[in-house]
C-alpha cells in the first residue's frame, strides 16, 4: 500500500468521538507502528487537522465531518467521478481527502451502479471549459460525456475531403486524448464498425433520445479502472543529500535502494515527468536522472534556462 492509498484508509478508521491508537491503525492497514507514525505526521505537516495525544491516539476535529446526506445513485456516481478527477489532479491532503471520499462512496454503491462508475471513470475524461478554445467546441464535448455517462446515441455530422458532409448515428464508448487532439471512440452505424472519430472535425452533434449498451470490451473491470502508473522515474542521490531525501506524499516510491558507498537509488511511478521535475530541482546536483532520457534533457534545458537568468549582475530594471 503506497502512502497516497495509506492517507484516505487511516481517515476512513478516524472519528470525532473516539480515539484510534497508532498500533490500532497499523493492524487495521497491514504496516508498522513507525510507518503509522510517518503518515500521520506527513497528513499534519500537509494541513489534514488530525487531533493526537500521546496514550491515546488520534481523531479527527468534530467540525470535520459533515452532517449525513441523502444522496441518490446519479448523484453518488457523478461524485465518484468528480472525486477521481481530484485525486488525479490535487496533491497532499485535497488528494486523500478525494479518494477516500470516492472508497466511501464505492463502498455504498450497489454493485451495478458500482460497475457503471468505474465505467465511467475508464472513458469519461473532465476537463476544464476552454479546452478547445470555442465554446461550440466545449459544447461538443459536453454532449459527447453526456452521452458517455447516459450510454445514449449520437447524430454526429462530418466532413472529408473525398465526399459531401454526412450525418450518421454514433454509439460513444470512450473518449480519449492524444498528442493534445480528442477522439470519440465508438460504433458507427452507417459504417458499421468502431470509428475513432477526431472530434475537432465534426461539424455538429445532436443528443438523440435513443440508448445503446457498451459493448463488455469496452467495460472497465469489476474491480475499478487501472490506476496503476506507467512512467518509470530511476534517480539517484548522492551521499551527502541522501540522509536528508524525503520524498512528496504525491509521489510513489516502487523501489528504494542504498548503495555501498552511501548513496541512494530511488524507482519512482508517474503519470507524467512533470509530476517529479520541481522535486527534482530542488535537489540541484545532489541529483542524477537515470530514466528516462526524456527527462534528464529536460532538466539540463531546464538548468541551462537556469543559469542563462543569472549570467548577468542584476539591475533595477530587472
Amino acid at each position: 500500500m503506497t502512502p497516497s492509498e495509506r492517507w484516505p484508509a487511516i481517515l476512513l478508521q478516524l472519528a470525532p468521538d473516539t480515539w484510534k491508537r497508532a498500533e490500532d491503525l497499523a493492524q487495521a492497514l497491514g504496516v508498522s507502528e513507525r510507518t503509522v507514525y510517518r503518515d500521520v505526521q506527513a497528513m499534519v505537516e500537509a494541513d489534514v487537522p488530525l487531533q493526537g495525544v500521546p496514550g491515546k491516539g488520534y481523531r479527527v476535529p468534530e467540525d470535520y465531518l459533515l452532517a449525513p446526506v441523502t444522496l441518490t445513485t446519479d448523484e453518488a456516481i457523478m461524485l465518484v467521478l468528480g472525486s477521481a478527477y481530484a485525486a488525479q489532479n490535487f496533491d497532499g491532503r485535497y488528494r486523500a481527502a478525494a479518494r477516500s471520499a470516492q472508497r466511501k462512496l464505492d463502498g455504498v454503491l450497489p454493485a451495478e451502479a458500482r460497475e457503471r462508475a468505474f465505467t465511467l471513470q475508464g472513458s469519461v475524461h473532465l476537463v476544464p471549459p476552454g479546452t478547445f478554445g470555442t465554446p461550440t467546441e466545449d459544447g461538443r464535448l459536453q454532449r459527447v460525456r453526456q452521452a458517455l455517462v447516459e450510454e445514449r446515441t449520437l447524430e454526429a455530422t462530418v466532413s472529408s475531403p473525398e465526399s459531401a458532409s454526412a450525418t450518421r448515428p454514433l454509439d460513444p464508448y470512450g473518449l480519449l486524448e492524444k498528442d493534445a487532439t480528442w477522439y470519440v471512440v465508438g460504433y458507427d452505424h452507417g459504417r458499421r464498425r468502431v470509428v475513432h472519430l477526431r472530434l475537432q472535425e465534426v461539424e455538429a452533434l445532436t443528443l438523440t433520445d435513443r440508448t445503446f449498451e457498451r459493448p463488455d470490451s469496452y467495460r472497465t473491470p469489476p474491480d475499478g479502472p487501472d490506476r496503476s502508473l506507467p512512467q518509470k522515474v530511476r534517480v539517484l542521490f548522492d551521499e551527502q543529500a541522501t540522509p536528508s531525501v524525503q520524498v512528496a506524499p504525491s509521489l510513489h516510491v516502487a523501489d528504494r535502494e542504498h548503495t555501498s558507498d552511501g548513496r541512494l537509488f530511488l524507482t519512482l511511478r508517474v503519470d507524467h515527468e512533470l509530476e517529479v521535475l520541481p522535486w527534482l530541482l530542488s535537489w540541484g546536483r545532489h541529483v542524477r536522472v537515470v530514466e528516462p532520457r526524456s527527462l534528464r534533457k529536460r532538466l539540463a534545458a531546464e538548468a541551462r534556462a537556469v543559469t542563462e537568468q543569472y549570467r548577468d549582475a542584476p539591475t533595477l530594471l530587472d
